[in-house]
């Protein structure tokens, strides 16, 4: 098996950006990243690592240029999850009601990606991987990602139903005993094989604030020292706090929002104990 993520886990987390320059430049200084880029062959996608050369890198995620067709699409981060054959996913997918933005697509000899709207509308991908040198390789730390969370104008509960079908999550309600949430929330499990176990990756809830006037979507969180010092220098690189750090029952945790208009979360959280 190519990769130790569990099937229908997140194993990858991308951006796309009108101006690949400037994000570079804000990540990279933001979170200490390196960078590797494919070059022309593969459109200049970059990958975003943990890791100063090669022989020690370890890959949080990407940034792709917007391609020729929509050069000025504002930027956003994806998220991919792992499935065994991306063709039969993909069928799975559209059967229960997503919406293909790209077909199954071979990329070199490494992977098979497949990019679909849920029926809400929130944009994910497929990802069948076919060598150990894709996916993440850093994960719950930080300056990776640490958490995965799908906001949504509604009960959290119905729009996981699809997900759940899909790539045979468990969706869980919080428990009496449980911290409390400000919203509807449930948590997202998926069953790792060769331990036996469940793991929590994620989570849903419902939109709050300014959240209710955008399109339901999926929040890539990075995992980082201090939520504080994160946001404030997020800020002096360019960027903007969209929700303002605050202490949440997973950890202490921030929304921003890149100079390219991408959001995504910071957290110290108990994912990276």
């Amino acid at each position: 098996m190519p990769t130790k993520i569990p099937l229908g886990a997140p194993i990858w987390a991308d951006a796309n950006t009108p101006d690949l320059v400037r994000d570079l430049d804000f990540y990279t200084r933001l979170f200490r990243w390196s960078t590797f880029g494919t070059g022309e062959e593969f459109g200049h996608y970059t990958e975003l690592c943990l890791g100063s050369t090669v022989s020690v890198a370890r890959a949080v995620g990407g940034l792709a240029p917007n391609p020729p067709g929509d050069p000025d699409a504002l930027s956003a981060w994806g998220v991919a999850f792992h499935v065994a054959d991306c063709f039969r996913a993909a069928a799975d997918a559209e059967k229960l009601g997503a919406h293909v933005v790209s077909h199954p697509v071979r990329v070199g000899d490494d992977l098979v990606y497949a990019a679909f709207k849920d029926p809400d509308g929130g944009a994910f991908g497929l990802f069948e991987p076919m060598s150990d040198h894709v996916g993440f390789t850093a994960y719950g730390e930080p300056g990776a990602a640490v958490w995965f969370e799908y906001v949504y104008d509604g009960a959290p509960v119905e729009a996981m139903q699809f997900y759940s079908e899909l790539l045979n999550w468990s969706v869980r309600v919080p428990g009496e005993d449980e911290p409390s949430h400000d919203a509807p929330y449930v948590g997202l499990w998926t069953h790792e094989h060769l331990t036996e176990r469940s793991v929590e990756f994620g989570g849903a809830r419902m939109a709050l604030g300014p959240e209710v006037r955008m399109k339901p979507h999926w929040l890539v969180c990075f995992g980082t020292d201090s939520v504080d010092l994160t946001a404030a220098k997020a800020v002096d690189l360019g960027g903007r706090v969209a929700v303002a750090p605050v202490d949440d029952p997973g950890g202490r945790m921030a929304v921003l929002v890149s100079p390219t208009g991408a959001h995504f979360t910071i957290m110290s959280s108990k994912q990276m104990d």
